[in-house]
């Protein structure tokens, strides 16, 4: 810091002396002394001042813009988790239903028995809004659902016997059922429904789009599973699960701290809310006609603008398949945005949004550079004052001073100064050539040690660089700060650029099975630093090598952790060599105890004992032994 305001202060004073010297010299001789020195002297105030300000300025921003990232990513990272794990659940019900049909453990067509199966599973799983299963026969429905209104399990089931109008049960605490309720108004066949066409149109397990719930009139998504008979062959039906989604999730995004004023949701690819942080209904219309809301018709300006900008930027929802970190203008202000695809194995493709107004951020920054305008121009005023006080009582011998620092400031560090006969400009002349002696030797000394330093830092760079071990530099959290080549080609990438870009935790590649990491990691913050262990990684693609890793953890003065750095090597051919050796050994040894039996047995039939009881048996008349 010290060296970049001297750097900054000489360029502002060559500036100053070079914009002096180019003044007509009529105009140089009719500014007085004191003006002379005054101006200089403003000009270099202000332009340190507003260098220094706007370094802290632009510094601060970046923060901003750090932060901003780290949120956004982490927020991001949090509704993925919660999407995987709140969308996982149905597919495990269907599941276990399924298996249940196909055995024979429920009742689909006569709707006799297996209701407390399905009310077990809602009790365990509450964001579930319906689990049943439909028939294939004649679109026979067997379920338990959840009140709408009171959140009680109730039993419905539409067969022949009800002429498929489906009856409904409560259900007592062991879900079995007790009183008849209501019988729906018109008839219903599973085999028409969406979730049904869906399962049996893959022939796997689906997802539904999002529709009105027949049941319950809320917006549901159905995972649904077809069910075959033993053999695999005829369809018995379809098991499935219902999921409400606004009154779930959003519960979970709501308590999303999104900086003061940020939004997350959830759309579909082509543009339907399915899940957003604010109380906006996220259905229009009334009824079956209801539909979807899009994100472009949303009441919210952020959300509206955010749908509008992704759809100019990319063509339309379609068009995003990685991961999105954008900044764009909305009414004049900054907006951060992230966006992440979301997808699993049964067809669901949404997209996670986060987007932050930078003014969330920024607010603490712009007071700040207000109370540095007003402390600038305070401290410019009193330097102002100083200056003309000051500037009364210099005479000629400052010229002189004023010369020789202009001649430092070129770079010119032999300079000496005569003395004068005022005290004060005597020692002002002789502080002044101690100065430039001391600049001199500081100069010579700053140019040997930078000299060293280049040296150096070459050399690392080369050893850092041609190393035929994988070397990096990674946070406690795993993320790269710097790898050299060898450990680039160690995990198949075709530079440390490209492993930089596409690897966001170097943890999971460097150790593959999580005992051997929290091993690794124990280690670690026990000792600060691991030598000589070995474990299996992952290369991109995906083949897996036998690594051995050495890592040190290096600290600040505190003891806080900065970084890691460590040394990886390619183990396998050696780890190879090893277990075709031990192989060799079993073998043999295999061979050694198969060669003493063998002696034992030699031993035994050529001992005296043996022979003489061979000769006995030979003596031996069988015929008079038996009879």
């Amino acid at each position: 810091s010290v060296l970049y305001s001297l750097a900054v202060s000489k360029a502002v004073a060559n500036a100053a002396s070079t914009f002096v010297m180019k003044l007509p010299f009529k105009a140089i001789r009719s500014v007085s002394l004191p003006t002379a020195l005054i101006i200089p002297l403003v000009i270099e105030i202000v332009s340190i001042v507003g260098i220094v300000g706007y370094l802290s300025f632009r510094n601060g921003q970046q923060a901003v813009n750090t932060l901003a990232a780290q949120l956004r990513q982490e927020l991001t990272e949090r509704i993925k988790r919660e999407l995987q794990s709140y969308f996982e659940t149905p597919h495990e019900i269907n599941r276990l239903n399924a298996s249940a049909f196909s055995r024979g453990e429920l009742d689909i067509v006569n709707a006799q028995f297996g209701e407390e199966q399905l009310y077990q599973q809602m009790k365990i799983a509450p964001n579930v809004a319906f689990v049943y299963c439909g028939s294939a026969r004649k679109g026979e429905f067997f379920g338990v659902l959840r009140s709408p209104d009171t959140g009680q399990l109730q039993l419905s089931y539409g067969n022949e016997s009800n002429n498929f109008l489906r009856d409904y049960y409560t259900l007592d605490v062991n879900g079995e059922r007790t009183f008849w309720m209501r019988r729906a108004e018109t008839p219903f066949d599973a085999r028409i429904r969406p979730w049904f066409r869906a399962a049996t149109a893959v022939q796997r397990a689906a997802w539904t789009d999002v529709y009105i719930a027949f049941s319950t009139g809320l917006p549901n998504v159905t995972a649904s599973l077809p069910v075959y008979d033993k053999v695999g062959r005829q369809l018995l039906g379809v098991c499935a699960t219902d999921v409400v989604l606004p009154e779930e999730f959003r519960s979970f995004l709501k308590n999303l701290e999104i900086g003061i004023s940020g939004q997350a949701f959830v759309v579909d690819r082509t543009g339907d809310l399915i899940a957003n942080s604010t109380d906006e209904p996220l259905m229009q219309g009334k009824g079956e006609s209801a539909t979807s809301l899009p994100a472009v018709n949303s009441q919210d300006d952020l959300v509206r603008g955010t749908a509008h900008y992704l759809i100019a930027t990319f063509g339309g929802f379609e068009g995003i398949r990685t991961v999105q970190r954008l900044e764009f203008q909305l009414n004049g202000k900054r907006q951060f945005l992230e966006v992440v695809p979301f997808r699993d194995d049964f067809g669901l493709d949404w997209l996670i949004v986060v987007v932050v107004p930078e003014a969330d951020f920024i607010g603490q920054i712009t007071a700040n550079t207000r109370t540095t305008v007003i402390l600038c121009a305070i401290a410019l005023a009193i330097a102002l004052a100083i200056a003309m006080s000051t500037a009364r009582l210099v005479t000629r011998p400052i010229v002189r001073i004023a010369k020789a620092s202009e001649a430092i400031a070129q770079g010119n560090l032999n300079q000496h100064i005569e003395t004068s006969s005022l005290l004060e400009l005597n020692r002002l002349a002789t502080s002044f050539n101690s100065m430039s002696r001391q600049l001199q030797d500081s100069f010579q000394l700053l140019e040997s040690k930078n000299e060293a330093l280049r040296i150096a830092e070459e050399t690392y760079r080369g050893i850092f660089e041609n190393a035929l071990e994988g070397i990096f530099q990674a946070t406690p959290e795993g993320r790269l700060l710097n790898i050299n080549a060898a450990m680039a080609d160690i995990y198949g990438y075709d530079s440390p650029q490209e492993m930089m870009q596409k690897v966001n935790d170097i943890r999971p590649h460097l150790l593959m099975l999580e005992d051997e990491r929290d091993r690794f990691q124990q280690q670690i913050q026990t000792h600060g630093e691991v030598k000589a262990f070995e474990g299996q990684s992952k290369r991109q693609d995906g083949s897996i090598i036998w690594v051995q890793i050495d890592v040190r953890a290096v600290k600040n003065n505190v003891g806080d952790s900065l970084y890691n750095e460590g040394i990886v090597q390619d183990i396998s051919e050696r780890i190879e060599r090893e277990d075709m050796l031990r192989r060799q050994l079993e073998e043999l040894k295999i061979e050694i105890d198969q060669q003493k039996r063998e002696m034992a047995v030699n031993q035994i039939t050529q001992s005296t004992y043996f022979q003489e009881i061979k000769e006995e048996m030979a003596r031996i008349d069988l015929d008079e032994f038996w009879g």
